[in-house]
């Protein structure tokens, strides 16, 4: 893990500062009462953030056995707190404390990770952060897979193409609400210009803006113009480069720290109740399942943390 996230996060460590923090958000969200939430969510918001660094500073230090499911809840924890500055009432009742997400049963044969699946519940956590934190609705009961999920995290791209040699992103340049995608995305998606300008428009909420050269400029939505908030966009925090999917039916719609959360749910499961298959995939390295999990809990033991503290600071 990082520490400068934490050093940033530590910062609301004071039941003054976070009680003037909560009440300035609040306002601005328009939320009734803010004086009296930000006082009764104050000291709630510094604890959710310390069990957090708890949990993420005993998983850096773990063995990789256990790390996924340390990570998990210190995960659960950010997210807790960012939640309450968008729903002072949370919990409001008891069915929005679950994870909110199922996986399926194993298979105990042939089983590979990449082909798996979860499933988000109508209820939990899960679907109240899509409502509350990034407006996503209509996804209960939708189910991905591990591949399309990971295929989403653009520092595993390297690591896809070592494996399977197939790209799954491609690069854009971006410059605050404007971007650039270049042809060669249009080519992949098997589209005139102007048919791909109205299927982004239509899917993604892109207003076509100019051709460049050999690159179609777009401006895109407040939603999509912040890494943490953004459901069509990619970033990679390691290079601080942007990507998008290469087929239209790579798009998840989903924001990346609800990626997170679905891939670490289920890593965590996995580490905690099949244990044999868990076991065997750590210590004898047969499948490239142990690769992309071990790359994967590498960069969402920083990037979650990262895209937190992002959240929490657009506000200061």
């Amino acid at each position: 893990m990082t520490y400068q996230e934490w050093k940033d996060l530590s910062l609301f460590y004071s039941i003054e500062s976070t009680q003037k923090f909560l009440e300035k958000v609040y306002k601005i969200k328009d939320i009734d009462d803010a004086k009296s939430h930000s006082f009764k969510n104050s000291e709630r918001f510094i604890f959710f953030l310390k069990h957090a660094e708890s949990f993420y500073k005993q998983a850096s230090v773990s063995p990789l056995e256990i790390k996924p499911i340390l990570l998990f809840y210190g995960m659960s924890q950010l997210l807790k707190a960012c939640l309450i500055t968008t729903d002072p009432s949370y919990p409001s009742h008891t069915s929005v404390l679950a994870h909110g997400v199922t996986a399926r049963k194993r298979k105990k044969q042939n089983y590979c990770f990449i082909e798996d699946e979860v499933k988000i519940q109508r209820n939990g956590l899960c679907m109240h952060v899509m409502k509350h934190l990034f407006e996503k609705s209509g996804i209960e009961d939708e189910r991905y897979t591990m591949k399309k999920l990971l295929t989403s995290v653009p520092e595993l791209s390297s690591i896809f193409y070592f494996q399977q040699k197939e790209q799954f992103i491609t690069r854009i340049e971006k410059r605050n609400e404007i971007v650039s995608v270049p042809e060669s995305v249009v080519i992949s998606y098997n589209m005139s210009d102007s048919r791909f300008a109205e299927y982004v428009s239509y899917h993604l909420q892109w207003e076509f803006f100019k051709k460049e050269q050999d690159n179609l400029l777009f401006h895109i939505p407040l939603k999509d113009k912040n890494p943490w908030t953004s459901t069509s966009i990619l970033f990679d925090i390691e290079k601080e480069q942007y990507y998008i999917p290469n087929q239209r039916d790579q798009f998840l719609h989903l924001p990346e720290m609800a990626i997170h959360y679905l891939v670490l749910y289920n890593i965590g499961m996995i580490a905690r109740y099949e244990t044999e298959w868990w076991y065997e995939l750590l210590t004898q390295h047969a499948s490239d399942d142990y690769v992309i999990i071990q790359h994967f809990i590498s960069i969402t033991e920083s990037k979650f943390p990262q895209y937190a503290c992002m959240f929490l600071h657009q506000f200061i």
